[in-house]
């Protein structure tokens, strides 16, 4: 059926335009003579004696008489068609009525069509079309829009803000489209987060993009910064784009967080005062009275506010011990105690072993928690029994049970408490040959920064080869800064400990690569501040083949204050640390 509406002239248009072309001389007999002549052209270099192909389904007609049409006559005679079935469409003409527009209504993809015009008296004042005329075409292929994901934030404080994440087409789909957001990362959906709006969207036919938010949940939590990685599942009528999203939740920490929870031993006994809780002012506190501290005895969970803080002003950065008895502790701590900017004591009320939990309150309200209120820590990995626990970067480690037992003073302590440890620490060592031959690029060096640096470059490394002692600094570290929690790698070959480490190397913040890196797995490490050893894995002086503390072909890494050794040759054989017999216990 032929429909003669306006055309329709918004519609994305690929112009069909055809021209027969002439000179002068020849355009002056041919519009005087009566004849009604069609001017045709063609489509990038395609001539319309042939079929022309994946023409747009959208696509419109035009064609450009040489006289001004009877339009009626015209509009009848049009024969627009796919084999046996007719197509619709609008017709248009120009002001001259010599332009004629077709606009179809609907095309189906992988389609011929034809459009004709038999021979006859088409113009407005009886000029004739002497011949009959037809064009052909066939459509394109149906291509799918890619439907891909996008944010306006690439990060999120954890106070309650909000990202609008939006599901886009790069074109109209011929049908609905629908799809599914997946929600992963290490922010955990309605703790960390929740969404607004349905997860499973419809975008209507003819509409190119649907939206929901995400929110931040302020939960109290020290976890350190969070992601939220946003893709696409079940998508209909489109193509979905492989790469999704992912949005920061930085870290907004409480006035006043938990740092590290102590239940010191150092006679063995257990009833001695190396009972203390640590905390820190991550801004400055006016009246810390506000604060509270319970603890969750035997996992019989918990017994409220057991402690209210003095009501004195506090600074941000300040450290804060919480002690037992001041004296006993100070005697301990030595002159670490000085680490600390308040020490106050709370006798009866600080009274946990190693396996209760800690509650740090404003007011009534649990702000955090250390361990399981609910949960005696006997065995879990969170025990402290004899030892400490200590968060740095917002993760938390202990120092190993027991560890204190023997010792009359950190300074003589097998698990140092990190406030009063170097700042800079030794975490690995590797001396890994997966290939077997002991020369590939697998030996590294692991630290951690136990508090903020301003500038690394006062530390710097030996290596002790074969037992013949020090000697003395062969590398010294950039003048960079970092933070407290920060992983270091110093690697003899970065591209190859990178391919074997895969996307473990994204556990270190800072890799420096250094020939220095040229340990066996039988020489001890020195880690120096300026010209002092303040830290040895192995010894100095001895070989390590056969000694407990050897890592050829292996590792060995620090938990707590205990090094353990992944095991001789452990590596053979791999070729990544994942597949390995022992895994790089920072990849695990």
């Amino acid at each position: 059926m032929k429909n003669r509406k306006n055309p329709i002239w918004n519609i994305a248009v690929l112009l069909l335009v055809l021209f027969i072309g002439c000179n002068d001389d020849d355009e002056g007999n041919v519009l005087d003579d009566g004849t009604l002549v069609i001017l045709t052209t063609n489509i990038t270099e395609t001539n319309f004696e042939t079929i022309v192909e994946d023409v747009p389904v959208d696509t419109s007609i035009e064609i450009i008489f040489s006289h001004s049409l009877d339009t009626d006559a015209i509009t009848s005679a049009l024969d627009f068609a796919s084999g046996s079935t007719t197509v619709d469409y609008e017709i248009g003409f120009s002001n001259t009525n010599s332009t004629v527009t077709l606009v179809p209504s609907t095309l189906d993809y992988e389609t011929s069509y034809t459009l004709s015009l038999p021979e006859g008296t088409y113009g407005a004042n009886g000029e004739t079309l002497e011949s009959p005329f037809s064009i052909s075409f066939a459509t394109a292929a149906f291509v799918p829009p890619t439907l891909t994901l996008s944010s306006d934030v690439s990060e999120l404080e954890e106070d309650g803000q909000t990202a609008t994440i939006t599901a886009t087409l790069n074109k109209v789909a011929n049908s609905d489209v629908t799809a599914t957001f997946v929600f992963d990362g290490t922010a955990t959906k309605d703790d960390d987060y929740t969404v607004s709006g349905e997860e499973s969207i419809t975008i209507p036919q003819g509409s190119l993009s649907a939206s929901i938010s995400v929110t931040t949940i302020l939960d109290g939590e020290n976890e350190g910064n969070e992601s939220i990685d946003v893709s696409l599942d079940n998508v209909t009528n489109a193509d979905a784009d492989s790469e999704g999203i992912s949005i920061a939740i930085i870290e907004q920490l409480p006035a006043l967080s938990l740092k590290g929870i102590l239940a010191l031993t150092w006679d063995g006994s257990g009833t001695n005062d190396g009972k203390a809780i640590h905390l820190v002012a991550n801004q400055d506190i006016a009246d810390l009275s506000l604060y509270g501290l319970g603890t969750a005895n035997n996992g019989g969970g918990t017994d409220g506010n057991e402690f209210v803080l003095p009501a004195i002003s506090v600074s941000a950065g300040d450290d804060i011990l919480v002690a037992r008895e001041i004296e006993l502790i100070s005697t301990y701590f030595g002159g670490c105690i000085g680490e600390f900017e308040h020490i106050l004591q709370a006798e009866s009320a600080i009274n946990q072993n190693g396996d209760d939990a800690i509650e740090l309150f404003q007011g009534d309200v649990v702000i955090e928690t250390y361990g399981d209120i609910d949960v005696d820590g006997t065995g879990q990995s969170w025990e402290y029994t004899g030892s400490w626990a200590y968060k740095i970067d917002g993760v938390w480690t202990t120092g190993g049970l027991d560890c204190s037992i023997g010792s009359s003073t950190l300074d003589t302590s097998g698990c140092p408490y990190p406030i009063c440890s170097e700042a800079l620490t030794l975490q690995g060592v590797l001396a890994l040959s997966w290939d077997g031959s002991g020369t590939n690029g697998g030996k590294a060096l692991h630290l951690k920064a136990n508090k903020n640096i301003p500038d690394l470059s006062i530390y710097g490394i030996g290596v002790a080869n074969n037992g013949g002692g020090t000697d003395g600094i062969e590398f010294t570290f950039p003048a960079v800064a970092v933070e407290e929690g920060d992983d270091i790698l110093l690697a003899r070959e970065q591209a190859t400990i990178a391919a074997y480490f895969g996307g473990c190397m994204d556990s270190f913040e800072h890799i420096i690569e250094t020939e220095s890196m040229n340990q066996n797995g039988d020489d001890a490490i020195e880690l120096f501040n300026g010209d002092t050893v303040v830290e040895t894995y192995g010894d100095a002086n001895v070989d390590g083949t056969g000694v407990s503390w050897e890592y050829t072909g292996s590792w060995a890494y620090k938990l707590g204050g205990t090094w353990v050794v992944g095991g001789l040759d452990c590596a053979a054989g791999s070729t990544t640390t994942q597949g390995s017999a022992c895994v790089y216990p920072a990849c695990n």
